[in-house]
């Protein structure tokens, strides 16, 4: 902030600066904003609550805690409530896989973050692991490929997957991963995968590593954790859609392919509940994938939520980049034919974006002591809303806490932008509801730097996107048997 400062004194010296024939601008300090929060430049927005039950009666401020005290959102009804998972792991780390499943299963004794276990934490009646090890390296990707076959020959069906790998096999694609055939193997026969690298098994804290994998596991699993509550709920049947992308290297040196994926998130009996993920589509090809899911989400959205003609339907995009018309026009076809149907449809277009120039600083923050250290001092919380225009507004999304190291740089805020297409303009409204999503994730245990629908859109681009590159790869399980899992996560 100091050297911003400079490089601007350093400007404003200069005077009137000639930018084009006849106009001249000055370069000003940077924009400060003092006194109290006023919803015309700057406020915080409200966090959001988790919900456990069906009725809206369990809440919590925070998911973790939330899910101890109440169990799961869906745990009266969920199924499979006694889970057959399969673990595959080579021969020579069988010891310890056995150690670190027995704790997964009934949890880490003296350890607050992972007491339970995952039976009592997500109230199962039990889970049964089948064991499958074998001779050969990590980076065998051929002896992995034999191992799952062998688990899926098994007399009874499996719910879950999970797979041992390690660090040195991250570099390896295609047919020569051994995590990318695994998890090919696995889910063309409709069981989720959960990857755990063998090199953390043994960490001192290995209670917060076997807590998020529980997470992610009862969602792979086809489980709903939490959801998040609508402070007030829209008079209008609400849609929200996330579009994000994933670039995709066949090699180090080749170009890369780039990938996009959708999600679908719908606002249900006053909560956001994750609908809907569509398998991935190259890039040149999304516009078109995108009305596929939208007239695919809003049939099956209908029929459970019984929509009736008298029904106002609102249609949320958050995109990873600005639209373009034949993009935009995709979707007014969608609408035309809807407002034949119903009273009425609005729609908005939300670019989220982390690439951009603008940093926020609070004066105000003196960061979190860690050891000897400080670290995100100037760091705003998480929740501050800057409007810098009428259709942009910047939102911090990372606060002092989230920080991991001191010498960690400033997290940039997420920038918001709403596309003048956009029938529906309530940026605050957005702004609010796109926050909140940043808490719904399914994949940690805590808040992200991305709206769910952005990030579990990117997840399903890049993780589609490389099992391309596997042989004998069966995407249709992903709209079959795996529709209704987190199997991204």
């Amino acid at each position: 902030m100091a050297r911003t400062q400079e490089i601007a004194d350093g400007l404003i010296k200069l005077g009137q600066l000639t930018i084009a024939n006849g106009v001249q601008a000055a370069i000003g300090n940077p924009v400060e904003i003092a006194g109290p929060p006023d919803r015309k430049v700057h406020w915080r927005l409200s966090e959001p609550t988790y919900v456990f039950d069906f009725g809206g009666d369990k809440t919590h401020r925070f998911a973790d805690p939330g899910l101890n005290e109440f169990g799961p959102f869906d745990s009266e009804g969920f199924t499979p409530k006694f889970p057959r998972i399969a673990v595959v792991a080579p021969k020579r780390y069988q010891g310890a896989v056995e150690g670190f499943m027995s704790s997964f299963r009934n949890g880490v004794r003296g350890a607050k973050a992972f007491s339970q276990g995952f039976v009592r934490k997500y109230r199962l009646t039990d889970c049964t692991l089948v064991f499958t090890t074998f001779d050969g390296d990590v980076c065998d990707a051929a002896a992995y490929r034999q191992a799952c076959l062998n688990a899926l020959a098994g007399d009874e069906p499996l719910d879950l997957a999970v797979v041992i790998t390690s660090a040195d096999q991250e570099h390896l694609t295609g047919n020569a991963s051994p995590y990318l055939v695994a998890k090919s193997t696995f889910m063309s026969q409709g069981v989720p995968v959960q990857e755990f690298q063998v090199e953390n098994i043994d960490r001192d804290d290995i209670a917060h590593p076997l807590n998020t994998m529980a997470l992610a596991c009862y969602a792979k699993l086809g489980g709903t954790p939490y959801v998040i509550s609508v402070p007030r709920r829209p008079m209008a049947q609400e849609l929200v859609f996330g579009i994000g992308s994933a670039h995709v290297r066949r090699n180090r040196m080749g170009p890369p392919d780039r990938f996009v994926g959708i999600t679908t998130v719908f606002n249900s009996d006053g909560n956001y509940l994750v609908s809907n993920a569509s398998r991935e589509a190259p890039y040149e090809h999304y516009p078109q994938e995108l009305l596929r899911a939208l007239q695919v989400c809003i049939e099956e959205v209908k029929e459970r939520n019984g929509w009736q003609p008298k029904d106002m339907i609102r249609l949320i995009f958050h995109v990873f980049k600005p639209l373009k018309d034949r993009e935009t026009r995709a979707v007014k076809e969608l609408v035309e034919r809807l407002m034949k149907e119903y009273a009425g449809v609005e729609f908005a277009f939300l670019h989220v974006s982390d690439q951009h120039p603008w940093m926020v600083f609070d004066r105000c923050s003196s960061g979190v002591r860690q050891g000897r250290h400080v670290k995100g001092q100037f760091i705003p919380d998480r929740g501050h809303a800057v409007r810098i225009g009428r259709s942009e507004l910047l939102v911090s999304v990372s606060g002092a806490r989230d920080l991991k190291l001191p010498l960690q740089g400033a997290p940039r805020p997420l920038l918001l932008k709403l596309h003048d297409e956009s029938t529906f303009t309530d940026l605050d409204y957005l702004a609010g509801q796109m926050y909140r999503f940043t808490a719904m994730s399914w994949r940690r245990p805590y808040p992200s730097s991305q709206p769910v629908t952005i990030l579990y859109s990117d997840l399903i681009a890049g993780m589609l996107g490389q099992l391309r590159q596997v042989t004998n790869w069966n995407s249709d399980m992903i709209s079959t048997k795996l529709r209704w899992s987190r199997w991204f996560l």
